[in-house]
């Protein structure tokens, strides 16, 4: 009777009773998106080719792994005429997770460690051709010109605003083995050349290339740990044939018609 007439008095002087406690919202876990995974049973077969340094022509200096423009452009011809389709290495991703089927006859062309040849005789060949291409850099040589000259950061971001243009990861200073490196060494070689490329170029970078194909399943971990979601070797194999995303082959461009073959034995 006491509270009822206490509650009443409350009311006629215009205060309200005060209302419950709002409950706190439920408590949700936050999960990171599941990261993309190799399909299983894929029936395309997809070379991935490799070339270094270009050079106007052939003389008594050049290097094994060295191509002229007549040659990129004689090998762009012999496959298109076996009926190569070439795709970039973000369409590779997408087929080789399930997320879009790859053609067949497909053909992605990478480079790898940021010759500034590149830019005066392959790059006016594909941009022609309109072929994707990845350029793979190792950050800590950007723009040096001891030896052959590397591209700038500047030359490799004007080229990055061409959709056909990809810069990617090959670690900080191309350690001739990576194997031979602590883990803590080779994830910094991993996360410092990837933070230098996203400053540098404003975009995310997703992919790496083992310096000389040298590779362990204990750097592919590595390599996922730091951000990666593809990683390419230099074993002579189709991309399918990897057991995971981090491992994928590539060829060296000197086996082009191997590669065709092996993609397109019929």
């Amino acid at each position: 009777m006491i509270r009822r007439g206490l509650l009443a008095l409350a009311l006629l002087a215009g205060c309200a009773p005060p209302a419950p406690p709002t409950p706190p919202p439920p408590l949700v876990e936050e999960k990171e998106p599941p990261k993309p995974e190799m399909a299983r049973g894929l029936t395309s077969r997809t070379v991935v080719l490799t070339y270094h340094d270009m050079v106007p022509e052939r003389n008594d200096e050049s290097l094994w792994f060295d191509c002229t423009p007549e040659e990129l452009q004689a090998q762009i011809d012999w496959l298109k005429e076996q009926g190569a389709v070439f795709i970039s290495l973000d369409e590779l991703r997408q087929g080789l997770t399930g997320e879009a089927s790859l053609p067949k006859g497909a053909v992605a062309i990478t480079f790898a460690d940021n010759y500034r040849g590149f830019l005066e005789h392959a790059w006016p060949i594909l941009e022609a051709e309109q072929i994707a291409v990845t350029m793979f850099v190792h950050t800590g040589h950007v723009g040096g010109q001891t030896g052959r000259p590397k591209m700038t950061w500047e030359e490799l971001k004007t080229l990055s605003e061409s959709p056909l243009f990809s810069a990617q990861s090959q670690t900080v200073s191309h350690p001739a083995d990576l194997t031979l490196l602590s883990p803590e060494d080779l994830s910094d070689e991993f996360l410092e050349s990837r933070a230098a490329l996203e400053e540098n170029l404003g975009r995310p970078i997703t992919m790496l290339a083992y310096p000389n194909g040298k590779f362990s399943n204990e750097a592919a971990e590595l390599a996922e740990e730091a951000g990666y979601v593809m990683a390419f070797t230099e074993e002579l194999a189709l991309a399918e044939s990897a057991p995971n995303l981090r491992l994928i082959p590539r060829w060296v461009h000197t086996r082009y018609e191997d590669a065709w073959r092996a993609a397109n034995p019929d």
